[in-house]
């Protein structure tokens, strides 16, 4: 599963960031690489069979404090 993973995001990497590159779309190519970094790190972690916390209890909680609720 680790391989896959290695293997998507070098295939994600060709496909999606080189002509970003080589296009000079400076602002594209580093929001698309931050994410990519992001999703990379999450996936990693997933195929290590960590478990990541979900975030919808603290969205839940930042939402009804803005608009009210219970």
């Amino acid at each position: 599963m680790f391989l896959l993973t290695i293997l998507f995001y070098g295939l994600l990497l060709t496909y999606e960031f080189i002509p970003l590159y080589k296009q000079k779309q400076w602002r594209n190519f580093w929001v698309n690489s931050v994410l990519a970094l992001c999703s990379f790190t999450i996936a990693l972690l997933l195929t290590f069979g960590i478990n990541i916390p979900s975030p919808s209890e603290p969205i839940k909680n930042m939402v009804l404090s803005l608009f009210g609720g219970r």
